[in-house]
């Protein structure tokens, strides 16, 4: 070992400095210390001995520093080089771990080839030790890493149900958003956030402090200083958000006051020469595709701002596609995590403190509104509907234009 090698061919301080080196440059370093000594009429063998390492080690290095070849960029050694594998060597400790883990084998019943186990590494030790194989955890993760076996997360990705001409929906909604950028059109994303409770309530992530926080030991509303309902607003173009904190119902007028105010304040100044607003959303809840309140309700807001606003809704159970879900959501939950939200103005100071790489901005607005749940459709509906709504020809449940009246 190099640990042992004499003082008068590596002193204290070489033995110090190779302490510090991989094992690549550990190998080029011997290799010109055994080139000083060679130089002295040893020869590598005695010179490799009495350094306690090989001759192998040795001349790759001298040969890496007379070339300038290495094992590659990023590599210490080259590809296949270093102790191999004993797995090879001993079969039975993977037919051992397959016979342990086969009653503990679950799968999904649409793919055959996607399986889990019940087991745990140290669970699986206990069984090969009880069989009378003492391996080590390292080895246990080998095995099942050559049985394609690793530790993940399930993560949500399958649909709830299969949705008629979901496919269709998705390529409309690029046709229609590449068409509206080809021509400047503002395209806005918009969602209704999981509401949030005010209080001393502990929260997801991680913050700077210099002593333990602590928050109440359950998550009772009754308990809360009252809710807040997040509604987002991403333009989609311009990559900046509008959040609103509303403190009410999550309604289809809350829906509606949020983007009129952002369309005046924002919006307008920034695409002055529109007449059409692009509307991404989901189908359900305040933007649902279905309800006759919610177009009530945009039919109102076209003639509130005087421009035609193009509804395209996502499919069922494919509200994750909305670009405001990962665009914006996604970063204002960083923001909003590690500490409990004590106040809706801090929510708010925290939501527009809110930024990406990217360049992402965030405006945040309080609506103190209170909105009712129980609102009438007037008598005039069916009327207004014919005059202010074109459904497309195809997939009109999900693709129609809000016009206003006048």
């Amino acid at each position: 070992m190099i640990t042992k090698t004499p003082p008068e061919v590596l002193s204290p301080s070489d033995l110090a400095y190779m302490s510090t080196l991989n094992e690549r440059d550990r190998r080029r370093f011997l290799a010109t210390k055994a080139a000083d000594f060679k130089a002295q009429g040893f020869s590598y063998r005695k010179v490799s001995k009495r350094m306690g390492t090989s001759t192998h080690t040795l001349q790759n290095g001298r040969q890496e520093l007379l070339t300038g070849d290495g094992p590659g960029e990023g590599r210490i050694r080259r590809a296949g080089a270093g102790r191999k594998s004993v797995l090879p060597q001993h079969p039975e400790w993977t037919q051992a771990v397959v016979q342990i883990i086969e009653p503990h084998t679950a799968g999904l019943p649409q793919d055959e080839n996607v399986v889990w186990i019940s087991l745990s590494v140290t669970q699986i030790m206990g069984e090969l030790f009880a069989m009378g194989y003492d391996i080590s955890r390292y080895f246990v993760r080998q095995i099942l890493d050559s049985l394609g076996l690793r530790e993940r997360s399930f993560y949500k990705d399958l649909p709830m149900k299969e949705v008629k001409n979901r496919d269709e929906q998705f390529q409309r909604i690029s046709s229609i958003r590449e068409e509206a950028e080809a021509v400047g059109l503002p395209i806005i994303s918009i969602d209704t956030k999981k509401k949030e409770m005010i209080g001393n309530f502990k929260r997801d992530g991680k913050a700077l402090c210099n002593g333990p926080l602590k928050s109440l030991d359950h998550d009772f509303s009754t308990f809360s200083d009252g809710q807040i309902v997040p509604h987002g607003i991403y333009d989609v173009t311009r990559n900046e958000g509008y959040m609103t904190l509303g403190i009410s119902h999550d309604t289809s007028k809350f829906v509606c006051d949020n983007i009129a105010r952002v369309w005046r304040e924002h919006l307008k100044e920034q695409y002055p020469n529109a007449r059409t607003l692009v509307i991404l959303c989901d189908g359900g809840g305040s933007n649902s595709s279905s309800h006759r309140i919610v177009k009530q309700d945009f039919m109102d807001l076209a003639n509130k701002l005087g421009i035609r606003l193009l509804m395209v809704h996502y499919p069922p159970y494919c509200s994750k596609f909305n670009p405001i879900e990962h665009r914006l959501f996604s970063q204002i939950t960083r923001s909003w995590s590690g500490a409990p939200l004590m106040s809706l103005q801090n929510a708010a100071d925290r939501a527009a403190m809110t930024t990406t790489k990217k360049g992402l901005k965030v405006h945040v607005h309080i609506n103190s509104k209170t909105y009712d749940i129980k609102r009438p459709i007037v008598e005039s509906y069916q009327k207004r509907l014919a005059r202010q709504v074109i459904f497309a020809p195809e997939l009109g449940q999900w693709n129609y234009l809000v016009k206003p009246a006048n």
